[in-house]
């Protein structure tokens, strides 16, 4: 993060300016005029303005100075350039050339309204952690093949329940998912033990770039986590809020502050690619 920037306070260049003046002063004062011993007194004089002097130096030093003991934002970078990354990989997760490929898969989340059965077509961003409240999230994507009205995305917010990797009834899920036959987007809800779990809470056209070239979304969090802007290649798209909505913003319900974030597949059949995955996280 950022150092903040501090105003140095005026108090120290006030007392140098009043000295100086005292200098200048006992300089042209006529002998006689109670300056007996004028030279010893300009030299006391000019000795508080060289202390003053260095006291208010040392005080600008320590105001520009980082506060070493805040914490350090979290950054994490993946360019999935290698065999291994921070997301956790199940079946239908591949790796190869500088991307990381989700799907095609069977059957995934909105296939099933009802399920009993946990659903796997995800990755959560293991190395991000599970508790993220404000961060800033940046990805690139494309669809790569296979049926494309069906809908894949990012998973915004998870609360994973018993930490599977997998979304159980129990689990807590806010998601944005893209349909590039419909040039959309929606954002799903699943709330935990519920029979009929899933609601489209927003959605609109995308604006996606033309196929084959990559997209860029990104994801802006704060008010210690309930407060989520989405842009899409550099327009604004929406503004969810965990609290009473204002002008502008998409009141979400249940809403939880904090969670993991991650790639998910929302039907079965599609395939994608992301590449530049940029996570910082507030500490």
């Amino acid at each position: 993060m950022k150092p903040q920037k501090r105003r140095v306070p005026g108090l120290p260049m006030a007392a140098l300016s009043t000295l100086a003046i005292g200098v200048l002063a006992c300089s042209l004062l006529p002998f006689g005029l109670g300056a007996q011993d004028s030279g010893s007194r300009i030299a006391t004089l000019e000795a508080q303005l060289q202390g003053a002097r260095a006291e208010a130096t040392a005080e600008a030093k320590s105001a520009s100075a980082p506060d070493e003991s805040a914490e350090p934002a979290t950054l994490i970078e993946e360019d999935f350039e290698g065999e291994s990354s921070g997301f956790l990989l199940g079946e239908g997760a591949s790796l190869h050339d500088g991307a990381l490929f989700l799907g095609p898969y069977d059957e995934c989340a909105n296939d099933v309204a009802n399920f009993d059965l946990p659903v796997d077509c995800m990755v959560v961003c293991e190395t991000c952690g599970r508790a993220l409240a404000n961060y800033h999230l940046k990805v690139r994507f494309t669809f790569e093949d296979g049926l494309s009205d069906r809908e894949f995305g990012v998973i915004l917010r998870l609360l994973d329940q018993d930490v599977d990797g997998l979304l159980d009834r129990e689990d807590y899920l806010l998601a944005l998912g893209f349909n590039i036959f419909d040039n959309s987007w929606h954002v799903y809800l699943h709330e935990p033990d519920k029979l009929d779990p899933w609601s489209s809470v927003s959605s609109g056209q995308a604006g996606f770039l033309q196929a084959g070239r990559m997209n860029e979304l990104e994801i802006t969090v704060t008010e210690d986590g309930r407060l989520m802007e989405i842009r899409l290649n550099q327009r604004f798209l929406e503004l969810l809020t965990g609290d009473e909505a204002e002008p502008g913003q998409r009141p979400v319900s249940p809403w939880f502050d904090s969670g993991a974030v991650g790639l998910i597949g929302l039907g079965r059949g599609v395939q994608a690619r992301f590449d530049d995955f940029v996570l910082e996280a507030a500490p």
